[in-house]
């Protein structure tokens, strides 16, 4: 995570060095965002009654290009990770399910920005594109002292698509400050259904929804 806000510091203040030279409304810009993203489906279906829902963090990357001061079109490249895991323990025995979430996507999109003051603006848009979702299982159980374990990568390729709005302030004639909410599908997600005995069940719906806060920067070329 510091690497991720390292990274979007030098980008603003690089877009703030270069937004004092241009002050154009259309054409090609930059965006980089870190987003936080809350589980809202689990990583599988557990009979026993609880489940990991696996919260993600990461970075995206969007290249657009704005038609107007209303229009633009984009190109979204994104990676995500983020891992949960359940443990039960009694007398003389503990295990430990771990699972961990890395994704990667690209996905063009549109989004369409309106003035609210002459600084702040509000923004709403929809991506659609691919994505792939690689899922680690990490298995323990020990008893009376004896300890076993067990790895397992599955990754899939699948759909994607997202929906956004938020707020963009403008702190430079060309760089802007954005801070929106995201609902983002990924419908490639691996199937560990049966793969670890009875109390397991695969996850008819074979997806991942996600409720993401993005923090980012933009500036224009």
């Amino acid at each position: 995570m510091k690497k991720t806000l390292t990274t979007l510091l030098a980008c603003v203040t690089l877009g703030m060095a270069y937004g004092e030279e241009a002050g154009q409304k259309d054409g090609f810009g930059l965006e980089l965002n870190a987003a936080y993203n809350f589980a809202l489906r689990d990583v599988c279906k557990y009979d026993e009654g609880s489940s990991p829902k696996v919260n993600t963090y990461g970075i995206d990357l969007t290249a657009l290009y704005a038609l107007n001061e209303n229009h633009s079109f984009n190109i979204r490249l994104g990676w995500t990770t983020g891992d949960d895991s359940i443990s039960e323990s009694g007398e003389g025995f503990n295990e430990t399910d771990k699972w961990e979430v890395q994704n990667i996507y690209i996905m063009p999109g549109y989004r369409y920005t309106t003035k609210l003051t002459d600084s702040l603006s509000l923004f709403a848009g929809a991506n659609i594109g691919l994505a792939q979702t690689k899922v680690t299982n990490k298995y323990s159980y020990s008893w009376e002292g004896v300890s076993e374990g067990e790895k397992e990568d599955k990754s899939k390729w699948g759909f994607a698509w997202s929906a956004e709005i938020g707020l963009q302030q403008k702190i430079t004639e060309t760089g802007h400050i954005t801070l929106g909410v995201q609902l983002m599908q990924l419908l490639g997600r691996p199937d560990f259904g049966g793969d670890y005995g009875e109390g397991y069940e695969s996850d008819k719906t074979e997806s991942q929804l996600n409720l993401g806060v993005r923090l980012g920067y933009s500036c224009q070329f």
